[in-house]
This record gives C-alpha cells, sequence and structure tokens, in this order.
C-alpha cells in the first residue's frame, strides 16, 4: 500500500513540475489529441500562466504536505536512546553521587553495621584536582544522613571539598534508607585493605541501636550508587586495593 502510495504521488509529483517548467509540451502531449484541430484549440499565453500558478500551488502543497507527514511517523517512532557517557560508562548508570565528607578510618570492623560489598575504586590526585570530572558530580544527601545520625566523617575545611585530600574513591551501591557510618583502611607495603560499612540513622534517644544495621546490601533495584574519598598515608601506587577479606577491588578504567 505504501508503495503504491508513493508511485501515486511521485507521479503526480512529475506532472506539477512538468507543466510549472513547459505547460504547453504538457498541453500538446496530453491535451491535444483530444481535439480535432489542435492549433485552433490551443491555449493562450494567459492560460498557460494559470497553468504554471496551478502546478505551482500543487508542488507547494506537496511538499508542506510531505512534511507534515514525515513530522508525523518521526513522533510515532520511540524515542532516540542516547549513548552512555563517559562516566556512565565506568560507573554505570544513574552516575554516581560523591559522598562529601572527609573520612576518618577505623582500624578494625565496627559492631552493628552492615558491611556494603566495594563494587570498583579510582585514584585521586586531590592536590591537583584529578580526575577533573569527579569534582563536578553531585553530593550524596539524604535527609536523614547527618553528623549526629551517625554520617561517616566529617565536613571538609571552608573552601575544600572532601576529594581535596583523598587518593582514590571506593563505589558502594547501598540500600537509599541507609547511608555509610564508618570505614576501615588498612595500608601495607603491597596492598591497602577497605571496607565501607553502612547503616540506618542513629535512633534520637539513643534506644534500639539494632535498627542501625537494618540496610538490605543487595537493594540493588533501588540502590543508590555513592563514591566515598578516602584518604591514605600515601598515594595509593602499584599496591593492590581488597577487600578487609583479602579479594581485589576492581579498578575502573581512566577517566574521561
Amino acid at each position: 500500500m505504501e508503495t503504491l502510495l508513493l508511485v501515486l504521488t511521485g507521479s503526480l509529483g512529475v506532472l506539477f513540475l512538468w507543466g510549472l517548467i513547459s505547460p504547453r509540451s504538457q498541453w500538446r502531449l496530453l491535451v491535444s489529441w483530444t481535439y480535432r484541430d489542435p492549433h485552433a484549440n490551443e491555449p493562450t499565453g494567459s492560460a498557460y500562466g494559470l497553468y504554471r500558478v496551478v502546478a505551482a500551488v500543487g508542488i507547494v502543497t506537496m511538499a508542506v504536505s510531505g512534511v507534515m507527514v514525515y513530522q508525523a511517523r518521526l513522533g510515532d517512532l520511540p524515542p532516540a536512546t542516547a549513548p552512555p557517557s563517559e562516566v556512565e560508562r565506568m560507573w554505570g548508570t544513574p552516575n554516581p553521587l560523591i559522598v562529601n565528607r572527609v573520612v576518618d578510618p577505623l582500624a578494625v570492623p565496627p559492631k552493628g553495621l552492615v558491611d556494603q560489598p566495594i563494587l570498583g575504586y579510582q585514584a585521586v590526585d586531590g592536590q591537583h584536582r584529578q580526575p577533573v570530572y569527579l569534582f563536578g558530580l553531585r553530593v550524596f544527601s539524604l535527609p536523614t544522613a547527618t553528623t549526629e545520625n551517625g554520617l561517616i566523617g566529617s565536613d571538609p575545611p571552608a573552601g575544600l571539598v572532601a576529594l581535596d585530600t583523598a587518593q582514590l574513591v571506593v563505589e558502594v551501591a547501598g540500600d537509599p534508607q541507609c547511608f555509610p557510618h564508618r570505614a576501615v583502611v588498612i595500608e601495607g607495603s603491597k596492598t591497602v585493605r577497605i571496607g565501607v560499612y553502612y547503616g540506618q540513622a542513629n535512633p534520637p534517644d539513643g534506644s534500639n541501636r539494632a535498627n542501625v544495621a537494618d540496610c538490605n546490601t543487595k537493594a540493588s533495584g533501588q540502590s543508590v550508587t555513592a563514591l566515598l574519598p578516602i584518604t591514605l598515608e600515601r598515594a595509593l601506587g602499584d599496591r593492590e586495593l581488597q577487600t578487609l577479606g583479602g579479594d581485589p577491588i576492581l579498578r575502573v578504567r581512566t577517566a574521561p
């Protein structure tokens, strides 16, 4: 059906274009044979001028109709999916959030909190603000995530962000009801071992603290991806980053 419509439309367009360019030859070929004396019945110059006007109107009408049909067809198409950005290819979708807190790491795992899996890491040069894209990410924020409620670390000094003093960031995708409370960092000559611990907000009265650990470590469908800045005694260098259990942590590819 669409093919037949295209053929008919194309043929009509050719007729209009022919009538616009050479109405006389068109009349002679298509109409003159219907008269006994074609020369005596040939249209005047004014009539040919009118033929040109009609042909021009036909061409404009077809062009406008074609544009409208094309736009309508585009509207019926599913919206184009934008290709993933460099940050999305590194960390996934949606873009991760930066926890803008200076972490004071522990030497031993804390009690009553959830050991959240670390999904990846990237080295940071806070002194030179590299990689640049990290400093443009949105900051992790929850109404219940405050210093009084157990939020990890402390605010960075005035005029700075936590990344300015960090040597790496680690990726954690956590339950949206929970947030990072503590981190453990154990540095060695060849390895750096890290653990991140999540919990809910501390109860205002300090009671029922078991709720602090009520966090789902597999809440992938609704998880909030956060990048936690970590300050080391020295740059990570060639040392391997591991979990507290000794498993290697994935390093994401170079930043854009």
